[in-house]
């Protein structure tokens, strides 16, 4: 391109603009895009507006919790007192079953329960049966398409279609297309509400409830009138707690990003992460334009004896001015298209690290093309404008004479002092996170999750448990076999308990449902008394508690033997250390372990340690076969569930070391190339100092000053903001590391290294010059 012919003399300069704009550009859009996904969660459904989640807010033992879940009355009663909701519909929880289709298995197949009005307030695609009666009895199911393409073929017919869940025989009402990913929640099968209730009485925290407001009704108007009957209703629940308890409405837009709720139906994100997310694009690409324009305006003033001569030959200002901007744009248009191109190459791979699919299809989002059209005006306005509008105004006699001094040399030095600024922030929040997770890694989690294989049972294991517990037993490799409702260090239920002489008062606690010798399997520790123990007799009720739960109660050790409400009279047979059982960055809260000998959900299998992943399957793959030959085997790992509780942190590690190593690399090579730009300007100050006696150390020390001066000015800029930030940042956990001196001082230090690793082979190959040569040269 003969656009190019004017920078033949500094071609460095240029590629080393575009391809640091190009870099900046590619991580800014897909971190953007992350982000334009993350924000569009549930936007997609219809009249997302109008629809609204009531949740619970609970104030009990002297904390306040917020549950995503209401009791039933919250569908049953509201609707009909407040004329302004349209429609309303809970939804119940099922979790994973087996389902069966004729000698076909499939394992972790995921439920819900709904009211026959779900469709009214979540309006999906009825690829065969009816929206307006969706469920023709206690039981029928819907099954989305791709999961109906998983168990019968793709493209069947399966309307009518018989299927077992739990030995339970169904009949597919209808098949709909599956919620879109970015749904708060999703399900592969729905069932009837009805069915919860054929297993007993649910009057607790149960059902997630939805509301369509009218639209001609004041949605606030609407949402304070079921606030306050929900309210009413939730009383008599709270007092059983001796608590306050309240709900409060929010909208479906703000469940993922915003929610306050503890946990959701599905999935969930903080939008406080989005915001850094934000941040940290902004800041990436603003680092790459910082450095194409100055990179840009140094390298102009080396084509003065060009605009020089242009003037005497006669162009004029404006000539010049389009010259320039000509320039510039094609330049800047070529790095975008490369930044582009960039971030279509990087997206597989960025999908891969952050674990969510990348949709391109924002790219022509018409949004996304005009915050980028803005972007490329300003970044051409903002490079051609220096040379166009303050190098064309000069005189050619004093151009050609040599005879102006550039006070735009001050503005470099602004400009790099703002790149290290932003870098320094980066490397400290760098740090910052590494230091929060690895203290959180390192707490004491109190109990052996390592080398435990969780296998979901289903009715035929449930039936067999005790001679597949033996049969498990007995294979070498395998040290202890148990079970439990629940999934240690995955989701609890919530029960009340009160000391018999205060019956009343009754405070909330989380409970774990296990069968005798899970408790030693899982490794709790004991602080007193015993574990469960085989056959004991169901005339008494016994417990164990956490050292949480003896606080909450007022009570202290020794505490075996003593009896509390708790379904009746318990009696108390151990204490257990506190074990991280939710998230860790919060405190571990009261629980109890309670004894339970039919329904094991998840069948436990403890390992040797010399046994791998691989092995364990093989070794209890031919057990289960053996009590359900059709019994497919999906292994899940205790293990994997504790480290899934630092997903969200490695992520945001992940997100911000990317953004970090490219904010340093673009602002290294800027240094790079602005130190020799300078050092090729003082080239004949450099032969003048070596030929009076100055030697190579000194010229060397006083290059990288140059370099060096402006980092530490940048530091001391940098370190009150980053210490704002830390401290604001770990105000969200519970659990949270200390801030140390280091946060803030090794970045600097780190980014005084590289700076002078890059600019070194410059200085020296600066000194390795002839002095006359450097002064005999123009």
């Amino acid at each position: 391109m003969n656009i190019f012919n004017s920078y033949k003399r500094s071609r460095f300069f240029l590629w080393v603009n575009i391809t640091g704009l190009a870099i900046g550009l590619a991580a800014s859009i897909l971190l953007i895009l992350f982000v334009v996904n993350e924000l569009s969660y549930d936007r997609h459904l219809d009249g997302y507006k109008r629809i609204v989640r009531l949740i619970n807010v609970l104030e009990i033992n002297g904390e306040t919790r917020h549950f995503p879940i209401t009791l039933r009355k919250a569908y049953t009663d509201i609707p009909e007192k407040i004329p302004g909701i349209e429609a309303a519909t809970q939804i119940y929880n099922y979790g994973q079953s087996e389902l069966v289709y004729e000698t076909k298995r499939f394992q972790n197949t995921k439920i819900l329960l709904a009211d026959s009005r779900f469709f009214r307030i979540f309006k999906m695609k009825f690829i065969e049966g009816s929206a307006t009666k969706p469920f023709e009895s206690t039981n029928s199911i819907i099954i989305t398409r791709q999961y109906a393409d998983i168990v019968f073929g793709k493209n069947e017919n399966v309307l009518g279609k018989n299927v077992s869940l739990d030995e339970r025989s169904y009949i597919i009402s209808a098949v709909v297309e599956e919620l879109p990913a970015n749904t708060h929640f999703s399900f592969d099968i729905l069932a009837n509400m009805e069915l919860v209730f054929l297993y007993g009485s649910m009057n607790g925290l149960e059902f997630f409830t939805y509301f369509r407001i009218n639209p001609d009704a004041s949605l606030k108007e609407v949402s304070a009138s079921i606030e306050t009957e929900y309210t009413s209703i939730l009383a008599p629940f709270a007092a059983q707690f001796n608590g306050k308890a309240y709900g409060i409405v929010e909208k479906l837009s703000a469940i993922y990003l915003r929610s306050k709720a503890d946990f959701s139906l599905g999935k969930s994100n903080n939008m406080k992460f989005v915001w850094l997310l934000t941040i940290i694009a902004l800041l990436t690409l603003l680092l790459a334009i910082i450095n194409f324009v100055n990179l840009f305006m140094a390298q102009s003033e080396t084509r003065m004896n060009e605009i020089g001569i242009r003037k005497t030959n006669g162009a004029g200002i404006t000539d010049i001015i389009r010259q320039f901007f000509t320039e510039v744009f094609y330049i800047v248009l070529l790095a975008f298209a490369s930044g582009f191109l960039l971030a279509i190459m990087a997206a597989p791979y960025f999908s891969q690290i952050i674990r969510k699919d990348i949709d391109l299809i924002q790219l022509i989002n018409p949004v996304f093309i005009l915050c980028v059209s803005g972007l490329f005006a300003l970044t051409v306005t903002l490079s051609a404008g220096y040379p166009a509008f303050y190098m064309s105004r000069f005189s050619p006699l004093d151009i050609l004479g040599k005879r102006l001094k550039f006070s735009k040399r001050r503005l470099t030095s602004v400009l790099i002092v703002l790149q290290s600024v932003i870098t320094i922030l980066l490397v400290s929040y760098i740090l910052l996170i590494n230091r929060q997770t690895v203290h959180l890694k390192n707490l004491p989690k109190n109990y052996t999750p390592e080398n435990v294989m969780m296998v979901n049972s289903n009715q035929s294991i449930i039936k067999s448990y005790l001679s597949l517990r033996q049969e498990l037993v007995n294979t070498p490799g395998i040290q202890q076999v148990s079970a439990a409702q629940h999934a240690v260090g995955g989701g609890t239920s919530g029960q009340g308990i009160a000391l018999l002489e205060d019956r009343e008062n009754s405070k909330m606690i989380y409970e774990y449902r296990v069968h005798p010798g899970l408790c030693e399997l899982m490794g709790f520790q004991l602080v007193e008394g015993e574990f469960f123990k085989e056959n004991q007799p169901d005339s008494i009720r016994q417990i164990v508690l956490n050292e949480a739960a003896l606080k909450l109660l007022g009570l202290s050790m020794p505490i075996v033997g003593k009896q509390v409400e708790y379904k009746g009279t318990a009696e108390i047979i151990g204490v257990v250390k506190d074990f991280i059982f939710e998230e860790p960055t919060n405190p571990v809260q009261p629980l109890v372990l309670t004894t339970y000998n039919s329904y094991p959900a998840w069948v436990y299998i403890k390992f040797d340690k010399n046994i791998d992943r691989i092995k364990a399957q093989e070794l209890v793959s031919g057990v289960f076969l053996q009590f359900d030959p059709e019994f497919a085997l999906i292994p899940t790992w205790n293990e994997d569930i504790y480290t899934a509780k630092f997903n969200n942190l490695n992520l945001q590690f992940k997100l911000v070391l990317i953004g970090s190593l490219i904010s340093v690399f673009i602002a290294m090579i800027g240094l790079l190339a602005i130190h020799l730009y300078t050092a090729k300007r003082r080239t004949k100050e450099i032969g003048i100092r070596k030929i009076n006696g100055a030697n190579a150390q000194s010229i060397f020390t006083l290059l990288s000053w140059d370099i060096i001066k402006w980092i530490i000015i940048a530091g001391i800029i940098a370190v009150p903001p980053a210490y704002y930030i830390a401290s604001a940042w770990l105000d969200n956990y519970a659990n949270r590391v200390s801030l140390s001196w280091t946060i803030f001082v090794l970045p600097v230090l780190v980014q005084c290294l590289i700076a002078l690793l890059v600019t070194s082979g410059v200085s020296l190959s600066v000194l390795s010059q002839n002095p006359v040569k450097s002064l005999k040269s123009e």
